[in-house]
């Protein structure tokens, strides 16, 4: 095994290991880490990594070993680093056989190990492990981490030309105060996922809407819906992780749209109609998790409302578009996928799906928003799928990123089966 000859799984941090998802279970990856001031993100980097499933063997260059404790990666992984290569040629017994990694991610890869590499030299730990996965066609993800002025050195910016013709995935830093940051673990962590999974969704279009709308009393007051948006964008990145081209709508929310995918902000009810009506040509299903508002003010205006000058204040409120409707009437083509929201446990799946008899939709996902510890502004969910086939299918209680792939899986799975005889009602 490699884990006896490379470096003893030690024990430390297993207890984090799938907590957060379990979309790199089986996976081994290499973490790479050169001699940069932000060796301080690497311990975060490689936990994300874990708490998604993932073995991690971290590989430090001298440089990067001086600025950071080899023991602090021990600890966020459970592997000793390799920071020196020797008689047993750790980077073939990294790279070659049955218990190769699966990925070698460098993060962060600083300019003077960017260079080394897209040059084939091979002079550090990292450098010799990043060559041989290259040469065995494994898959390299870099963060490229440095000044800002260096990032625009042409030298610089042709060495990651050449990686990216090697097939290496560059996940782009941050620019800030001058400097290329290293980016946040989520943003790796989803460059990580894109590259090792499956993609039976390559070449086919979706739309995800996501968040809450808002409907204006005034300039500065508004009535709106909870929702954080996190569902729809979990959604989101299942699609594109599975190869999907996707878009997503997006109203008012403090939360990050994923990587790789086109993203529209929306504000109000008709706001998001039009987006997804246009995003909707030529897509092959609309994903709507969004907690659109069913009613406006019949009148708003500009400005602010005296709250000194109205005791009282009377609202009339009209019906906004119904979504769904509209845009499946509009785009009969397109497969609907609705999230209903139900006020406790006491519903009959297949009476709920007769509500939307009038769209048909291939699947209709229900979840209980009177529980405190799912749902809105909760990073876990549970919900019940409706198929038009007839299935009905729990998904228990998870973190929204599994529940999200959970969902685009049956998604997959409803539409290889036969058209049904007969509606799920």
């Amino acid at each position: 095994m490699l884990q006896s000859r490379v470096g003893a799984l030690s024990g430390v941090g297993l207890e984090i290991k799938g907590t957060w998802g379990d979309e790199l279970a089986g996976k081994r990856i290499a973490h790479c880490i050169t001699g940069s001031i932000s060796v301080y993100k690497a311990p975060d980097i490689a936990r994300s990594l874990v708490r998604h499933g993932a073995d991690v063997f971290p590989v430090m260059s001298p440089d990067a070993a001086r600025l950071l404790s080899p023991k602090i990666m021990e600890w966020a992984t459970g592997q000793k680093p390799l920071t020196v290569i020797g008689g047993r040629t750790e980077h073939i017994e990294l790279t070659e056989g049955k218990d190769r990694v699966d990925l070698v991610l460098v993060a962060p890869a600083s300019a003077n190990t960017i260079a080394k590499v897209s040059h084939g030299i091979s002079d550090t730990s990292v450098t010799l492990v990043v060559s041989a996965a290259l040469g065995a066609g494994i898959p390299v993800v870099l963060c490229p981490v440095m000044h800002g002025s260096m990032m625009k050195n042409p030298a610089v910016e042709e060495a990651l030309l050449r990686l990216r013709g090697m097939g290496v995935s560059i996940v782009e830093p941050l620019l800030e105060e001058q400097k290329a940051k290293i980016p946040p673990p989520e943003w790796i962590l989803d460059e990580v996922i894109y590259r090792l999974a499956p993609k039976p969704l390559a070449g086919r279009r979706f739309v995800v809407s996501a968040g809450p709308t808002r409907e204006h009393i005034d300039s500065i007051r508004f009535i709106t819906n909870a929702s954080s948006g996190r569902m729809g964008i979990e959604l989101t990145r299942a699609l594109r992780m599975m190869g999907g081209d996707v878009s997503l709508v997006l109203g008012p929310t403090s939360l990050e749209a994923p990587k790789g995918v086109k993203v529209s902000r929306v504000t109000t009810a008709a706001e998001m109609l039009e987006k997804v009506l246009e995003e909707s040509e030529g897509a092959e299903a609309f994903f709507s998790t969004a907690a659109v508002s069913d009613y406006r003010p019949s009148s708003g205006m500009v400005g602010k409302l005296e709250s000194a000058a109205h005791a009282r204040l009377s609202l009339e409120l009209v019906a906004t578009p119904k979504v769904i409707n509209e845009v499946k009437q509009r785009i009969t083509t397109l497969e609907i996928i609705p999230f209903k929201a139900v006020y406790g446990l006491n519903h009959d799946p297949r009476k709920i799906y007769a509500e939307y008899e009038e769209i048909k939709p291939i699947m209709l996902v229900v979840n209980d928003v009177s529980r405190p510890d799912i749902g809105f502004a909760s990073d876990y969910n549970e919900v019940t799928v409706i198929s038009r086939s007839g299935r009905v299918t729990h998904i228990p209680r998870a973190r929204k990123t599994v529940v999200a792939r959970k969902i685009v899986e049956l998604y997959i799975e409803e539409k290889l089966r036969p058209p049904p005889a007969h509606s799920a009602t």
